[in-house]
């Protein structure tokens, strides 16, 4: 998934506020990774929040900048690189409501409004790609910031090279005066997105790879 130049923000978004989400942290835990020893996520280029680099592609260009982040690969403290692989825990970021739920080319993304909005009528939203939602999730059902959104899709069968990964949007997003259905496209539509890096979400865990 990517995003066309512009409309982007480096700024920290309202979620990124001290304590506003326990998201990263609870990824690690519920993974057990901390027991297998995480000393850091790291990110190959192409991986992070505006980076153009297609990074399952040996760095081919993806054709716009990144308008996410990509977690796979953490190392452990050994200096052992391992992966989030399919069937890992995902929290939601914070607490919302279930606006959509589409299909993306891994698995399915979970698109949650969290209520805050700015002066131009854009509402705050966390996009979570490549997910089996777990069940019982659709659009209007409420969510509690920490509980389980999903779990990492399997994409066996899909016909993809792409490896099993999550995606993480945090984006201002503009409803279309009515309840429209979002999807990918709208995040591409740069009249009604702002988007920013997420990475700060993992502060104050460990980076690797960052340069």
């Amino acid at each position: 998934m990517s995003a066309p130049a512009g409309g982007a923000d480096p700024r920290r978004a309202p979620v990124f506020a001290a304590g506003a989400s326990a998201f990263g942290a609870l990824l690690v835990r519920w993974n057990g990774l901390d027991a297998a020893g995480f000393a850091g996520w790291e990110f190959l280029d192409g991986m992070r929040f505006g980076e153009r680099a297609a990074w399952w592609r040996q760095g081919a260009d993806r054709g716009a900048p990144h308008e996410g982040l990509d977690l796979l690969f953490y190392r452990t403290g050994g200096g052992a690189r391992r992966s989030l692989g399919p069937g890992a825990r995902v929290p939601v970021v914070l607490p919302g409501r279930v606006v959509s739920i589409v299909e993306d080319f891994l698995g399915f993304s979970l698109f949650v409004e969290h209520g805050l909005a700015d002066d131009r009528g854009r509402r705050l939203h966390s996009i979570l790609g490549h997910l089996a939602p777990r069940r019982g999730l659709a659009a209007g059902t409420p969510v509690l910031g920490g509980e389980e959104a999903g779990t990492v899709a399997d994409p066996a069968g899909r016909g993809t090279a792409v490896p099993p990964h999550l995606h993480v949007t945090i984006a201002m997003i503009a409803r279309e005066g009515g309840p429209d259905r979002l999807d990918w496209d709208a995040v591409r539509d740069r009249g009604r997105v702002l988007l920013f890096d997420p990475l700060p979400l993992f502060d104050p865990l460990p980076l690797l790879g960052i340069a």
